[in-house]
């Protein structure tokens, strides 16, 4: 009887392992699932700021979603990333401009009330580099804390633009990214 009961707790134990190495489809909603779509480079002087669009998220048709903070992935010591909130800028020949205008990230909301998701509702995650010491600074992720629908906080991470900068003084003419060329 006992070698019965061994072999069942055997089999107990190899279940529960198989079923927690197995990994869930996890919804990276609202943040981007796959690679970065493109790559930015930006020659800069030391001390000054230079800002880029790193995410894009459109909320699904009647969700609101509540940014609390923002964090950045990838960039060495000797530059600091400092986050914005850019909501959409309908422009008169209707285009949608992101990036242009910078507001605090935490706290910032934003909804979709429309129908479907598009560029009515998309807005943007601004990230400003500022190198401290020359070199080469590259954001490769965002780790964003955020509130879905009033909801418990969440933490994800993901990227749209690989946003790099040189910094030196003066500042470099170029910034070459030779693997995105």
């Amino acid at each position: 009887m006992r070698p019965l009961v061994g072999l069942v707790l055997a089999a107990v134990v190899a279940g529960c392992s198989a079923s927690s190495s197995a990994s869930p489809t996890v919804d990276p909603y609202p943040l981007p699932s796959g690679p970065p779509h493109t790559w930015q480079t930006v020659p800069i002087a030391l001390g000054t700021r230079a800002p880029a669009v790193v995410l894009y998220l459109t909320p699904r048709p009647g969700d609101r979603i509540e940014l609390l903070a923002a964090e950045g992935i990838g960039v060495a010591a000797g530059a600091d990333v400092q986050f914005f909130f850019s909501p959409p800028i309908l422009e008169p020949n209707g285009d949608h401009m992101i990036g242009e205008r910078l507001e605090d990230l935490a706290g910032a909301t934003f909804s979709n009330t429309t129908a479907t998701q598009g560029p009515d509702s998309t807005i943007g995650i601004v990230a400003g580099i500022t190198a401290r010491e020359p070199g080469r600074y590259q954001l490769t992720g965002v780790r964003l804390r955020f509130r879905v629908n009033g909801g418990a906080e969440q933490i994800a991470d993901g990227i749209d633009v690989v946003f790099t900068v040189c910094a030196a003084d003066p500042a470099p003419a170029s910034c070459e990214d030779p693997e995105h060329q």
